[in-house]
């Protein structure tokens, strides 16, 4: 598995598309160990998002993070953690540095340190990824905070990654499951 395939993959749900079986079964062979070889040391140095923008440094660090756990999310359904540790190793790092970030900013649950960063978090919360806590309402504080240009959507952002990432999130609500009946949206 490469970057390249990661980034390619990443289109295709943004696209609504499905991925084939033979790229689910990659996924289940190789996507573990690329997760555990995650590294800024070896990892591209910028970083293509779905829209065609790219990332560099932390940003796109997190960002390959992020679709590694959309791509396990998609394919695995809601026990991808069940699947392999690395899953929930990954899902655990993420979510304590957005929980540190809000901890020691008092900026919205959920927001993270800038805009790419909080809009690659915002497809998980939509998916419900982090079962520790309760995604919807980390993704409705960030949504809020797009609407209302606050926080750091208070200045400057990636648009089209904006658009691809609410977009995202509003396909994932329409086919969330009812209101009480678990933590997060644990749809497919």
């Amino acid at each position: 598995m490469t970057f390249g395939e990661l980034s390619e993959w990443t289109i295709a749900l943004g696209a609504k598309e499905k991925l084939s079986a033979e790229v689910r079964q990659r996924v289940s062979r190789e996507l573990p160990s690329f997760v555990r070889d995650i590294d800024p040391k070896t990892a591209p140095k910028r970083f293509k998002l779905p829209t065609g923008e790219s990332l560099a440094d932390a940003t796109r660090m997190t960002a390959i993070k992020c679709h590694s756990l959309l791509i396990a999310r998609k394919v695995h359904g809601a026990a991808f953690f069940k699947v392999a540790p690395e899953y929930e190793a990954l899902a655990k790092d993420l979510l304590f540095w957005v929980m540190r970030y809000n901890f020691n900013t008092g900026e919205p649950k959920g927001v993270f340190c800038c805009p790419p960063c909080t809009l690659s978090l915002l497809p998980l919360y939509s998916l419900g990824c982090f079962r520790w806590v309760d995604c919807n309402e980390l993704k409705s504080a960030v949504l809020n905070a797009m609407v209302r240009g606050q926080s750091v959507f208070s200045s400057d952002y990636p648009k089209a990654y904006a658009q691809w990432a609410k977009g995202f999130a509003e396909a994932c609500s329409e086919a969330s499951v009812p209101a009480g009946s678990g933590r997060g949206n644990r749809s497919r």
